[in-house]
């Protein structure tokens, strides 16, 4: 008897984990994109950044001085389907004025949705260290429905200190009536550190159109530069809009001729099979 009990629970038990396994958290869709560094970090609202600036918060693109030309993809997975893959360039120019401009293209060539997305972005400085960027956005996508339509973001980012920044920026405050692939949002983030030795950054983002109530998304990450040449990172966040939380990990190269490598990838703590990689190749200058 106690064998039949303690058999049923574990069959019970199998039964119950299976079904568990097998609800996937849903696609992030066009709000969830992010460049390998970002993905890896699981945030960066508050962090100065590269190219990746340009998806994350467009303030971020002018607090270093740079030009940088970079190409790359995002695939998100779920279990062997592809929901999501995008490849595509950008290029940022914080050296030619004090006005940084960055440009993205982006190609989604197979999953839920297929097309272009376009992204120019300006950045500059409003007081001392204190920066505001805006990004014009134009989407031609077609998933259940085609999207053509453009918006926009705008942020800001503030330099404290060498050790401390921070973030601000409100996403597609223009609607498109499109929720899915363009609610508004806010979202606002902190970094302890410095990025040329190690720095922590955190996150928090609020979607306001894709549910009936306002979810929340929080990020925190790091991450460490191996002798000037090889970036660690490290995150982990928490989605309310898709009902998961992930952990995510990432390394890069940069090599003193102005060529880098990096490599983001993150998996859902509720469901193994769904993951996300990003990477990308950069050429870049430095003031």
């Amino acid at each position: 008897m106690h064998a039949r009990i303690v058999t049923s629970a574990l069959a019970a038990v199998i039964v119950a984990a299976h079904a568990a396994a097998a609800e996937l958290p849903p696609p992030g869709g066009v709000p969830d994109l992010a460049g390998p560094r970002a993905l890896a970090l699981s945030a960066g609202v508050g962090m100065a950044a590269g190219n990746d600036g340009i998806l994350v918060n467009p303030a971020t693109i002018g607090a270093r001085r740079r030009y940088s030309v970079e190409a790359g993809g995002f695939v998100d997975r779920r279990g062997a389907e592809r929901v999501a893959q995008l490849f595509g360039g950008s290029v940022v120019d914080s050296l030619s004025s004090p006005v940084a401009a960055g440009v993205s293209y982006l190609r989604a060539i197979d999953g839920d949705y297929t097309g272009n997305l376009v992204h120019l972005a300006l950045a500059g400085p409003i007081a001392e260290k204190l920066y505001l960027g805006v990004a014009a956005k134009w989407l031609s996508l077609r998933a259940n429905e085609k999207v053509s339509a453009a918006t926009g973001d705008a942020g800001l980012f503030w330099q404290v200190g060498e050790w401390v920044s921070l973030g601000a920026v409100g996403y597609n405050l223009v609607p498109i009536a499109n929720e899915a692939v363009a609610p508004m949002g806010v979202g606002a983030g902190l970094t302890l550190g410095n990025d040329r030795v190690f720095q922590i950054t955190a996150d928090w983002r609020a979607d306001l159109d894709r549910a009936e109530t306002t979810k929340n998304r929080y990020g925190v990450g790091a991450e460490v530069l191996l002798g000037g040449l090889v970036p660690l990172r490290a995150g982990w966040a928490r989605d309310e809009t898709i009902d998961t939380s992930w952990w995510s990990l990432g390394a890069g190269i940069v090599t003193r001729g102005g060529v880098a490598l990096d490599v983001g990838y993150r998996q859902s703590l509720d469901a193994t099979s769904a993951r996300t990689i990003a990477a990308s190749l950069k050429m870049y200058m430095f003031d």
